[in-house]
């Protein structure tokens, strides 16, 4: 059980498409976690319940930050309303918005997703090192950022698993199963076939983003490439030796950034 008198506990939640991620950090490390289905139509007192139930160690009135990054805007006033209700805890939703130091090449800094920017901010903070940040989700998409915390630009592609539904959806003789990494380039029947076609072509097309990238901007190379997202262990093995995995990049820059804006205050 954690000690009630700890005073600087901060829960993140990382809503998403598909799923909302909370953690809970203590001394800037991840001491719990939780997943929980992203539903637009689910109440405050729904979300505030499961809450409950899979963080059972950590109740509200132990929290004293909060962080949101919301890419579902209809979910992100639901939670704020929920910590307005039952928590006393300070919130802090971050977005393209937030004046943390990240510097941009787009004018519209409002349109920029929140995963977006703690990825950034956490690749910045963390790396110190010109890095492309491969985010495996729903969408897949690729960053350049550089050392100054210049947040460079973005490839935006349908995620591995949308991509996937898509073709099983719309092509009669395909049947729906759970995706893996191929054993082998060319199939020997439909599954390893669509394997090899939609886990391994997905690989190989973050490495010709990333040759690309490193071609067209050379003056930054040698870049870190970091894969994070639910689907980043499934690829990486497919994809350069040299690529990292860090899972909880997301979660990471949300608290970061978050850390940040409340030493300013």
């Amino acid at each position: 059980m954690p000690d009630s008198r700890i005073m600087d506990i901060t829960l993140v939640v990382d809503i998403g498409n598909t799923n909302i991620v909370c953690a809970v950090f203590d001394g800037g490390k991840i001491v719990a976690r939780c997943r929980i289905l992203s539903a637009p139509l689910s109440s405050i007192e729904t979300y505030y319940s499961q809450l409950g139930k899979l963080l059972p160690e950590y109740p509200l009135t132990l929290i004293k930050y909060v962080a949101i990054g919301s890419v579902v805007p209809a979910l992100t006033p639901i939670w704020e309303a929920l910590f307005a209700r039952f928590s006393s805890a300070r919130v802090f939703t971050i977005n393209g918005l937030s004046p943390i130091g990240l510097a941009y090449q787009i004018k519209d800094t409002s349109s920029v997703g929140a995963d977006l920017v703690a990825n950034a901010y956490a690749a910045w903070k963390i790396y110190q090192e010109p890095a492309i940040v491969v985010d495996l989700g729903t969408a897949t998409t690729i960053q350049l950022i550089l050392p100054d915390g210049l947040y460079a630009g973005l490839v935006i592609a349908p995620g591995m698993k949308t991509a996937a539904a898509q073709l099983f959806a719309n092509a009669a003789q395909l049947e729906a199963f759970p995706l893996e990494a191929p054993h082998e380039t060319l199939g020997n029947g439909s599954q390893a076939a669509l394997c090899s076609g939609i886990v391994l072509g997905h690989a190989l097309m973050i490495v010709g983003f990333v040759a690309e990238i490193s071609r067209d901007y050379p003056q930054f190379a040698p870049y870190k490439v970091i894969l994070t997202g639910g689907l980043a262990a499934m690829i990486a093995p497919l994809c350069h030796p040299e690529f990292i995995v860090d899972s909880d990049l997301t979660l990471q820059g949300l608290h970061l950034a978050t850390s940040y804006l409340i030493s300013q205050a």
